[in-house]
């Protein structure tokens, strides 16, 4: 059985049904929460690191003509 057919069984029932259904399932059911990846931390740049970086790789470029 999938939540499809649930669904359409659920949406048959009358409105008091439908309603202890929902109560149940609330008590019942917790989605689980996504953990989320922990990211690595940047290692310690400082403002002359990220002007040598920007003068060896983005300004210092020869384009191709």
């Amino acid at each position: 059985m999938n939540a499809n057919d649930v669904y359409n069984v659920a949406k048959a029932l009358p409105k008091e049904e439908l309603d202890k259904l929902c109560d149940m399932l609330a008590i019942n059911y917790q989605p689980q929460k996504a953990i989320k990846p922990k990211k690595k931390p940047l290692p310690d740049f400082t403002v002359e690191d990220g002007i040598r970086y920007l003068l060896a790789n983005h300004f210092n470029k020869v384009k191709a003509a």
